[in-house]
């Protein structure tokens, strides 16, 4: 997939709709799990990504990714607490560390 912005190493990121109950949830979640994990945190209101929205096709929001120099490597869709971002951010990032 294209690179969309410019961030150098791992980081979150948060695609969701200014109307989206879920989004508003996990937004605070997502960025405590990233804080965690000491990756940063980016969120692109669905409204202002167009070109995010389609080069990683989103089909929902919300929607999580992790990315690396801007290039994605895993996703998830819908709300998630924290605890399950905190295991499913070190797995990915392990998975991905490992070329999987």
């Amino acid at each position: 997939m294209a690179k969309l912005f410019d961030e150098e190493g791992v980081c979150l990121v948060e695609i969701g709709g200014s109307a989206c109950a879920g989004c508003h949830s996990l937004m605070p979640e997502a960025r405590q799990a990233a804080a965690n994990a000491g990756i940063p945190f980016y969120y692109f209101d669905e409204s202002e990504a167009q070109g995010l929205i389609e080069q990683w096709n989103v089909t929902s929001v919300p929607s999580l990714f992790l990315a690396d120099g801007g290039v994605p490597f895993a996703d998830a869709r819908g709300y998630q607490p924290l605890e399950i971002l905190e295991i499913w951010i070190e797995y990915k990032i392990q998975e991905h560390k490992n070329g999987k």
